[in-house]
């Protein structure tokens, strides 16, 4: 997990905030298809939650599981509990495809 607050910090003060946003979007990119799993799951606000760009791709690229597990966002509020069931889900697929990325590179150096 990494706050955007700790993220911020990471960042030279000159950097413009456009510039930083779309460097955590490449990093998050290279990590995984966001069609399949998105990294940015783990950036965490004071409430513990991603910020509202991963609710966005989320609904982008996984419009149906964002609706069953939502509502559809034309007529159901985003709850926080609906919220923090998504993150919950996204966040254990994120660990499993990285604990399966760490067995395959050490059974590749082995």
């Amino acid at each position: 997990m990494l706050s955007y607050q700790r993220f911020h910090a990471l960042c030279d003060k000159g950097v413009p905030l456009p510039q930083r946003y779309a460097a955590l979007e490449s990093a998050i990119k290279s990590l995984g298809d966001v069609r399949d799993i998105d990294y940015g799951v783990l950036m965490a606000l004071d409430s513990g939650l991603p910020g509202a760009e991963f609710f966005q791709r989320y609904l982008c690229h996984r419009h149906s599981e964002y609706v069953t597990r939502m509502g559809d966002p034309k007529y159901h509020r985003q709850t926080l509990a609906r919220k923090r069931t998504l993150v919950a889900l996204e966040r254990d697929r994120v660990y499993e495809h990285a604990r399966m990325a760490e067995q395959e590179r050490a059974r590749q150096a082995a």
